[in-house]
C-alpha cells in the first residue's frame, strides 16, 4: 500500500523502515520539528522517579541515574528510554489514562517526588492530575515542537492524484497541523480517496473534519497498534486491527 507518514523525520525514519520491510511504499510529510528547549535540570535531578508521555523527552533525562523508575505512557516509550540507557522501566497501555492509573498502582506519594518532562504543549496535564490525587510532581518543558508551513509537494500531488493509500497520524497536533494545512489551501477534497488511520479516538475526531473514505483508529493507541491497523487494511482483515471511529 502506499502510505503518507506525518511523525517528525526522527521517529518516521525508524516507522518508515518497518513499513518498507513489510512491503508497503512509504512517503513522508513530517509536519512538526521538535526542538530541546533549555531547562532547569534540579526538578529532574532531584526526582524520584520520572513520567514520560513521549520519547521526545528522553533526551532530557541523559546523565539521571539509570536505575531510576521510569513510568512510560507506553511500550514505544519504554523502548526509547531503554535505548537511552535507563533500565528502570514500566510502561502503561499506551493513553494518559492508563499511565495515570499505573502510577497509582506503583508509587505512593510518601514515596518521593515524581519529575515529569514534557513538550511545551501537553493534551493532558499529567502532572495536575497526579498532584490532585496528592503527590508531589513537577513538569519540566524540555522540548517544543513547531508546525510546518505547508504540506510537502509530493504529498500534496499524491493526494490530488488519489495515490495515498491511508494517512497515519500518532498525534493531536499532527492532526491538527495537517487539517490546517490543508484548509488554509481549500484542498480538503484531496482527503475523499484516502483513509485516516489514528492513534487515537481522540486524534480521529480532530480529523472528523475532512471528508475520508474512512476514518479508522488503531485497535490499541500504540506503533504496533498501528502497524497491525495497516497490516488489515492490506489483507482486508482489519476487525483485528482497526476499528471504525463512533459515530
Amino acid at each position: 500500500m502506499n502510505l503518507l507518514l506525518t511523525r517528525p523525520k526522527a521517529q518516521a525514519a525508524a516507522m518508515s523502515e518497518v513499513l518498507e520491510r513489510r512491503g508497503h511504499s512509504v512517503h513522508l510529510a513530517p509536519l512538526l520539528q521538535v526542538d530541546p528547549l533549555p531547562f532547569d535540570g534540579r526538578t529532574l535531578g532531584t526526582a524520584s522517579a520520572i513520567i514520560l508521555t513521549s520519547a521526545n523527552a528522553v533526551p532530557a533525562l541523559e546523565g539521571l541515574d539509570p536505575g531510576i523508575r521510569v513510568f512510560a505512557v507506553g511500550p514505544d516509550t519504554a523502548s526509547a528510554a531503554r535505548a537511552a540507557g535507563l533500565s528502570n522501566i514500566v510502561a502503561a497501555s499506551g493513553t494518559a489514562g492508563s499511565l495515570l492509573e499505573m502510577v497509582r498502582h506503583h508509587w505512593r506519594p510518601e514515596y518521593g517526588p515524581l519529575a515529569y518532562p514534557s513538550g511545551r504543549h501537553v493534551s493532558v496535564d499529567v502532572a495536575g492530575a497526579l498532584a490532585a490525587q496528592g503527590y508531589s510532581c513537577g513538569r519540566v518543558e524540555v522540548y517544543a515542537t513547531s508546525q510546518a508551513r505547508q504540506l510537502p509537494e509530493e504529498a500534496k500531488n499524491l493526494l490530488r492524484r488519489g495515490q495515498i493509500d491511508a494517512v497515519l497520524f500518532m498525534s493531536v497536533r499532527t492532526a491538527d497541523a495537517f487539517c490546517g494545512l490543508v484548509a488554509s489551501t481549500g484542498n480538503s477534497e484531496v482527503c475523499r480517496r484516502a483513509r485516516s488511520l489514528s492513534l487515537s479516538d481522540k486524534i480521529a475526531t480532530r480529523l472528523g473534519q475532512l471528508p475520508w473514505i474512512e476514518s479508522l483508529t488503531a485497535a490499541s493507541p500504540t506503533r504496533e497498534g498501528i502497524l497491525r491497523a495497516v497490516d488489515g487494511l492490506e489483507t482486508g482483515h482489519g476487525a483485528e486491527g482497526f476499528r471504525p471511529l463512533p459515530r
